[in-house]
């Protein structure tokens, strides 16, 4: 009798277990797929969003006033689309992707034949040292980023210190067109912002770091000198672009 009761607790026990944890685990099962299909539509979403931006010209600069925040938007959304896409953009379509809408009116175009006048490196105009002198500053990018888009230039790993910044001496070559300006200043999307833009230094060009130092949100900076690219340094992508900037500049 003692095992016969024993089968029916276990049998009655059981069943209550069924009752129980049978619709319980079938919910929590439903609440997973329905996550999952939640997920996997805002994923779609944004997949779809991100062909739109990537793939329709009129929709890849944005809606912002600044050449930085325009350049920031088709950033995002190249990166968006690389994260969700089976088949993945290569570097040089994102390149000429970041290089859409370049000519801006509110943009001079600097390259080895057109050059700016020297500036100081600092924040002194009367400074007239010869060593604190170049082009202007440069956003070289966030170096320790994955992302393509996020840098700026090519450089060479060695040439890169421990802390971020890019050794003196050394020559990077703009992966895109890159703002030259006064400062490390970034202030375009500002209200009353004044300014602190030179113009562009164009896309394909060589520019030799004076100085560098990097900011809080791990940005790196480059005081540089806009100069002729050694023999081997440009890529068919980078004389594409230089064939295409002569064509869009003035004879000079």
């Amino acid at each position: 009798m003692t095992d016969r009761d024993t089968w029916e607790k276990v049998e009655r026990v059981s069943k209550i277990f069924a009752a129980v944890c049978i619709p319980v685990a079938l919910g929590l099962a439903g609440m997973v797929a329905n996550q999952t299909l939640e997920k996997s539509k805002v994923k779609d979403d944004l997949l779809k969003k991100a062909i739109e931006v990537v793939f329709l010209s009129d929709k890849a600069s944005g809606e912002s006033k600044s050449f930085e925040g325009r350049r920031a938007y088709r950033s995002h959304w190249l990166e968006i689309y690389n994260s969700l896409a089976e088949v993945k953009l290569s570097n040089d379509f994102i390149a000429i992707m970041m290089e859409q809408d370049t000519v801006a009116s509110e943009k001079e175009l600097y390259w080895i034949r057109n050059l700016p006048s020297m500036i100081a490196k600092g924040y002194e105009p009367q400074n007239t040292n010869e060593d604190d002198m170049g082009h202007g500053w440069v956003a070289v990018g966030r170096l320790k980023s994955p992302r393509y888009s996020d840098v700026n230039f090519n450089v060479r790993r060695d040439a890169i210190e421990r802390d971020g910044r890019v050794k003196s001496g050394e020559t990077i070559t703009a992966r895109w067109s890159v703002t030259l300006r006064h400062n490390t200043r970034n202030l375009e999307d500002r209200l009353n912002y004044t300014g602190t833009a030179r113009g562009l230094l164009w896309g394909g060009e060589c520019a030799k770091v004076i100085d560098s130092l990097t900011d809080g949100r791990d940005q790196t900076w480059a005081f540089i000198e806009i100069v002729q690219c050694p023999p081997g340094t440009k890529s068919d992508r980078a004389v594409g672009h230089q064939a295409m900037a002569r064509e869009a500049r003035p004879s000079l």
